[in-house]
């Protein structure tokens, strides 16, 4: 949450500093660098979670396999990313994208040394180290980003701010963690994580179109002016994602894997327990975006980025579907299952593209938004099918409690959406509407589920 709320002041300071088209550009640069680090994604780092080692010396061949595995990656995918920069320069009709995008390939080069103890604080489920660190790089470089914004006053600010963060949190990650890699290639142990990483590869491409392709479209279509606007959209609403589920997500793969191997009968009652707490937390969140999306933006980052509130109402509706999605997904790397999340985002992946252009076309940003909203109904719908095979009988909790998500969420818009024509200022708008919508909801959900009023009280 912590970190979450950094990266929101960091983006409300630089939108207030710089115009949309600066971010639209450092959006374009973004796009190569994405791309090409999703297709060279090994995964092999999540293999280390999945596995169970059967000595020390064993685990430790494993980790040095893999740190030098991602190092030769990340000098790679470096000189890969420096070398598009003249054709993506020419796609967008963006000069300065041949300096910027070499600058930026200097980030994948210095991340390939993060030190792969980290790994090893997750598998132990050991948090506070890790929060630590990420506080630490968190607050570094918002301190760097705003310092080089006010200075430079332009794309530079971004840029550079992204480099001195990398080797910030290169720096920080040998502090936390007392593991020293070193260079060493064991064939037993990189077959055994490339059986998994294989799987992570098709998963991060899939993922890079469902996230990064509509950015691609819209910058390429609309511009750098309505790219910044939409990108700022995107990252407005994935916030609670990141708040929420990714936090979930980062504990739930371990501990998942402990479940499946130590207490299996257990799983099918974390699981709904995780998934109801999930739905609560997200609509809550979700309601009051939905509906205060322009005042959102219009309070945080200023006027002249009062458009970006369209696009974002329809996001918002992305969060809940996107959400759950995950919180699914978590179940099948947990039980070692890769395979079924790849097929999925392989799939989500091509209706996503499918649809994006003519959208796009069509709509403008609001286009591209949608694209993304029916490619996540469509994404969550694929993985509870999928989750049948694990958890028997589960697909009728999941019908109950999503059932539960949309009576609740109804309840708070529309209460919301009446209360709304009552109060005309922006400010009193989000704090009155924004606190009822999210209360209505909640309550209405509480209310309904059983379950969840018990888990509360135990809590």
């Amino acid at each position: 949450m912590i970190g979450q709320l950094i990266a929101l002041l960091r983006t409300i300071v630089i939108a207030r500093l710089l115009l949309p088209e600066e971010l639209g550009i450092m959006g374009m640069a973004l796009t190569v660098l994405a791309a090409l680090t999703s297709v060279t994604t090994t995964g092999m780092d999540q293999s280390l979670l999945a596995h169970q080692f059967t000595d020390r010396n064993d685990l430790q061949t494993q980790l040095n396999t893999v740190w030098t595995a991602e190092l030769i990656r990340s000098l790679l995918l470096s000189l890969l990313v420096g070398a598009c920069a003249f054709p993506l320069a020419r796609f967008y009709g963006e000069p300065r994208l041949r300096l910027i995008i070499p600058v930026l390939s200097l980030t994948a080069l210095i991340q390939g040394w993060q030190n792969i103890g980290l790994v090893l604080l997750r598998k132990e489920i050991s948090f506070a180290r890790i929060f630590w660190y990420e506080l630490a790089s968190n607050v570094g470089g918002l301190i760097v980003t705003i310092g080089l914004v006010l200075v430079l006053r332009n794309v530079w600010g971004l840029v550079l701010a992204l480099v001195a963060g990398a080797v910030l949190n290169t720096a920080l990650s040998y502090l936390v963690h007392a593991y020293r890699p070193r260079l060493a290639i064991e064939r037993r142990a990189l077959r055994r994580a490339f059986n998994f990483g294989k799987f992570a590869l098709v998963i991060a491409t899939a993922s890079y179109i469902t996230t990064m392709a509509d950015n691609v479209t819209v910058g390429r279509l609309l511009g750098s002016d309505a790219l910044g606007k939409y990108a700022l959209a995107y990252n407005l609403a994935s916030v609670p994602i990141g708040v929420v589920i990714y936090s979930f997500g980062r504990v739930l793969f371990p501990a998942y894997v402990e479940i499946a191997t130590q207490r299996p009968e257990q799983l099918r009652q974390a699981f709904t327990k995780v998934f109801t707490i999930s739905s609560l937390l997200l609509i809550m969140i979700a309601v009051p975006m939905f509906l205060l999306a322009g005042d959102f933006v219009w309070l945080l980052f200023g006027s002249r980025w009062v458009s970006a509130g369209a696009p974002l109402r329809v996001l918002t509706l992305i969060i809940p579907l996107r959400g759950l999605m995950l919180i699914v997904s978590a179940v099948f790397f947990g039980m070692n299952l890769p395979r079924k999340v790849a097929i999925g985002k392989t799939i989500e992946a091509i209706i996503f593209l499918a649809l994006l252009y003519p959208l796009t076309v069509s709509f403008g940003m609001i286009g591209a938004a949608w694209a993304g909203v029916i490619t996540y109904a469509i994404a969550f719908v694929n993985r509870a099918l999928a989750l049948r095979e694990i958890i028997p009988g589960i697909l009728a909790e999941l019908l109950r409690i999503s059932g539960s998500t949309l009576a609740s969420a109804t309840a708070g818009v529309s209460i919301g959406s009446l209360i709304l024509g009552l109060v005309h200022s922006p400010a009193p708008r989000v704090l009155v509407v924004g606190l009822l919508s999210s209360t209505i909801a909640a309550g209405v959900f509480c209310s309904i589920s059983a379950d969840l009023r018990k888990w509360l009280r135990d809590w």
